[in-house]
């Protein structure tokens, strides 16, 4: 291993890399189904639905491009044709709804949507955010070593010979 004397050491210092909410790339299997299925209204009459083999194409599109880009400064919401900046400062809260993605409420009142950030993968938000969005995961509380009283022979068997009302 080389060591340079000339660079400072912080030099290999990067920041932490973004986390990336996104469409699973599974969903691009339903893309290639659906253009299945497309081609044979387009080869039946092409001049009639040869218009169709576009929405296979849009929506492969679509599916790549959308996304959330969290870094612990900012996040960016990409979407089909337009990409939005939000610094954590300006967001005061975050709204899921009870289908679909999040949305990030800003100061001035408006919503970003967060495609890709649904509630189940919070935790992982707040560790790209690096805290801007706290963590609603419950604390486990450590488990005691306390040992357990055990009931005595004849405690158990007076018990059994009382008669219950």
């Amino acid at each position: 291993m080389t060591v340079s004397h000339t660079e400072s050491p912080t030099s290999d210092a990067s920041p932490a890399a973004p986390t990336v909410f996104r469409i699973p790339a599974l969903a691009l299997s339903g893309v290639a189904l659906f253009l299945f299925g497309v081609t044979f209204p387009v080869v039946g009459a092409p001049e009639l639905f040869g218009w169709m083999l576009a929405l296979p194409v849009l929506l492969g599109y679509w599916i790549i491009r959308v996304r959330t880009t969290v870094t612990p400064e900012q996040f960016v919401s990409r979407r089909a044709f337009r990409s939005t900046t939000v610094p954590w400062s300006s967001v005061t809260g975050l709204l899921f709804p009870k289908l679909g993605w999040g949305k990030a409420t800003l100061e001035d009142g408006s919503t970003v949507r967060m495609p890709g950030v649904t509630v189940d993968k919070l935790p992982l938000l707040s560790a790209a955010s690096g805290g801007a969005v706290p963590d609603p995961s419950p604390v486990e509380e450590p488990v005691r070593d306390e040992p357990v009283e055990a009931e005595s022979a004849a405690d158990v068997e007076q018990d059994e010979a009382e008669p219950r009302a």
